[in-house]
């Protein structure tokens, strides 16, 4: 008993340093933060307004080849390669968003990134395979972490996350989502909450 309530402490101030990390990042960089936090056991319940972006779905790739393969076609639509011809502003943090099946990650993946506030109506991207995209305020359970990790560590701690909230009785989509906020491992990774999981 006493080794799980260390586990548990440990793992709780791993959490809020990890945490204190992204909020600096975030501080420093104006990137999106949420507007509503509840503290939880060793994640976080958040909830996020979610400004336009901008995305691409890779296919057939590992997830760390998926977001080099994804990135670079964002940042091709972000500069230039849109309808306008011109530099679109974009901002952390880039987003990886995926599925497991059997322990393992599946092979598609949407790519994202955030475009700056500043951009009203940001032009049409000119490659058929990235889109504009927006999605409406959710809540998420958000795990924090300051140190990098690849490779089936990836898969790993998405299995550990969505055994927790499992086994929390929480509600979740079973879609991971992965935050980067730097190319140094500080990263969010979540689960988009089900408020009404019965109607």
């Amino acid at each position: 008993m006493l080794r799980l309530f260390l586990t548990v402490s440990v793992l709780f101030w791993q959490q809020l340093a990890a945490q204190d990390e992204v909020d600096n990042f975030c501080y420093e960089n104006d990137c999106i933060e949420p507007v509503e936090v509840i503290v939880a056991k060793n994640y976080e319940e958040k909830k996020f307004l979610h400004p336009q972006g901008v995305e691409t779905v890779v296919r057939g790739m590992h997830m760390n080849r998926a977001i080099e393969t994804g990135l670079e076609r964002l940042f091709n639509y972000s500069h230039f390669s849109n309808a306008a011809g011109t530099i679109v502003p974009i901002s952390a943090p880039w987003v990886v968003s995926g599925s497991m099946e059997n322990g393992t990650m599946e092979q598609t993946f949407i790519i994202s990134v955030l475009i700056v506030a500043e951009v009203i109506t940001p032009p049409e991207p000119t490659d058929q395979t990235v889109q504009l995209g927006s999605r409406p305020s959710e809540w998420y359970y958000v795990r924090a972490f300051d140190q990098k990790i690849d490779g089936q560590q990836y898969e790993k701690a998405v299995t550990e996350f969505r055994q927790d909230l499992e086994q929390d009785n929480q509600h979740f989509d079973p879609r991971f989502i992965i935050s980067f906020y730097s190319t140094h491992g500080l990263i969010h990774m979540g689960f988009r909450k089900i408020v009404n999981p019965h109607g």
